[in-house]
């Protein structure tokens, strides 16, 4: 499964992911860094990828999106290396695991939750 990550990941974890040979790009190194979300959205429905991004835009998703969005809900106060070592472990974890859904949180412990959708109360419509 290719994994996608957004800008705001630092080059570390693309690097990380490589070595070990997962299939693996970076907004950056495709030269795509500052391209609109709806760009990106496009992509995340044409393509069965992972998607690791830290913009809360993407909570909002359409019904045909065929990706997996994580978003990252690590404190920045983290260091880099601490944050990719549980960006790492989490990713590989998901992979193993396969989870279905479409979009999920990646918690400041490292565990990634699936969001679940639950109707509103009749007295909430």
């Amino acid at each position: 499964m290719k994994i996608l990550l957004d800008e705001n990941f630092p080059l570390s974890l693309h690097r990380r992911l490589r070595e070990k040979s997962y299939d693996a790009e970076h907004v950056i190194v495709l030269g795509q860094r500052g391209m609109p979300d709806s760009a990106l959205r496009e992509r995340l429905a044409k393509e069965a990828l992972v998607f690791l991004t830290n913009d809360t835009e993407f909570e909002q998703l359409a019904d045909d999106v065929r990706a997996q969005v994580i978003i990252s809900r690590l404190p920045q106060r983290l260091l880099t290396g601490q944050r990719v070592d549980i960006w790492m472990k989490a990713l590989e974890a998901f992979l193993e695991r396969k989870p279905e859904g479409r979009l999920f949180d990646l918690m400041p412990g490292g565990e990634i939750v699936a969001w679940e959708i639950r109707p509103l109360p009749r007295e909430n419509r």
